[in-house]
């Protein structure tokens, strides 16, 4: 996908951002530092909704949209949108649906569930002309099993009369006729077989990348809809096993482990998971960032001296703030303890 397009869409023009961890976040590289800086950049909602995609060189990208007069880059690749990039951005933004619903590929693979639509899509259109000489689409083997069974199990259900009334009643929910447009040429069907993005995005006058995120944001809408139609649902099959983790399984155990105990203990973690004490700190500091400010335990991980010693030294630019400069100002601090005090004060900001 487009990195540039990216950069505009996600850029800020009050905030440097890194395009390495804006990227990083995107595809979903869940290291604590992609994911310290999603939170900062205010993009946790679309961490790995991207996922798989390839992206161009940081150093090119950063070069090519500052000579446009799109951003200004500092001496860390760090970037922040011009007025003339603000333009752009609020351009490609009107393009697409609210933001949330590329959200949903956050915590749903939504392309895949896409794939298994397209291929439904084939199978069920060809089925109403009684066809049976086509190619159909490939995907991988699970994927295929499924669909199979998903249309033996329906097809005697005047199945091609719900998939009409299901397109029907979603694209009549876009009220908006070239998003619809856009929908209808990803679909695959007897003599139709749609356009690639790049096809479309010349017929619309608008970049790949933007129909790439328009995709995606109309099959989580369609997603949703799905889960939400009346049973019986002959649909909900195509959207089973699609579920994203919030947290990486194994901080999850690492986090629910510190929670049961009645003292909690990071020896004891250590102990019990047999992982390192640095894995310990990474895996719940990684849920500090995901979970809600109220169901992590801030007060029993960092010590009440500490807190209030960070609280009186904290610059107005906490996100920033470099470990040296506060460990100045206070004895013993451990980069813990600093990195879940940064987390809570940024999650904690608006409600000063």
């Amino acid at each position: 996908m487009d990195l540039e397009t990216l950069c505009l869409i996600f850029g800020s023009s009050t905030q440097y951002r890194r395009i390495k961890a804006m990227k990083n976040a995107l595809i979903g590289r869940r290291t604590v530092s992609n994911l310290y800086w999603s939170l900062q950049y205010d993009m946790l909602d679309f961490v790995d909704s991207l996922h798989g995609q390839q992206f161009g060189d940081d150093q090119q990208v950063a070069l090519k949209l500052s000579q446009a007069g799109l951003i200004v880059v500092d001496d860390r690749l760090q970037f922040k949108l011009t007025k003339k990039g603000q333009v752009i951005h609020d351009d490609y933004t009107a393009q697409l649906l609210p933001l949330k619903y590329l959200a949903v590929s956050s915590r749903v693979d939504v392309n895949r569930f896409a794939q298994r639509f397209v291929f439904a899509s084939q199978i069920v259109s060809e089925y109403s002309y009684a066809n049976h000489k086509y190619y159909p689409q490939s995907l991988g083997y699970y994927d295929d099993q499924l669909l199979k069974h998903w249309f033996i199990a329906n097809k005697r259900q005047n199945l091609p009369k719900q998939f009409h009334d299901l397109l029907r009643g979603f694209l009549s929910r876009l009220d908006n006729d070239q998003r619809a447009e856009v929908f209808v040429q990803s679909l695959i069907g007897h003599h139709f077989s749609g356009m690639t993005e790049d096809q479309l995005a010349d017929s619309l006058k608008t970049r790949p990348a933007i129909i790439e995120i328009q995709w995606l944001q109309l099959y989580g809408m369609l997603l949703l809809l799905i889960q939400k139609h009346p049973q019986p649902n002959p649909f909900m099959q195509l959207t089973a096993g699609l579920e994203k983790p919030v947290i990486s399984n194994s901080a999850k155990k690492t986090f629910e482990l510190y929670r049961r105990q009645m003292v909690p203990s990071i020896d004891q973690i250590v102990a019990q998971r047999r992982i390192k004490q640095t894995t310990v700190y990474e895996h719940l500091i990684e849920a500090a960032i995901m979970a809600p400010v109220a169901q992590f335990p801030y007060q029993s991980l960092i010590q009440p001296k500490t807190f209030q010693q960070l609280a009186l030294t904290q610059p107005d630019d906490v996100a920033n703030w470099a470990f040296d400069q506060a460990a100045e100002e206070v004895p013993g601090l451990s980069f813990f303890e600093f990195r879940l005090f940064q987390i809570y004060r940024s999650k904690t900001a608006h409600d000063d």
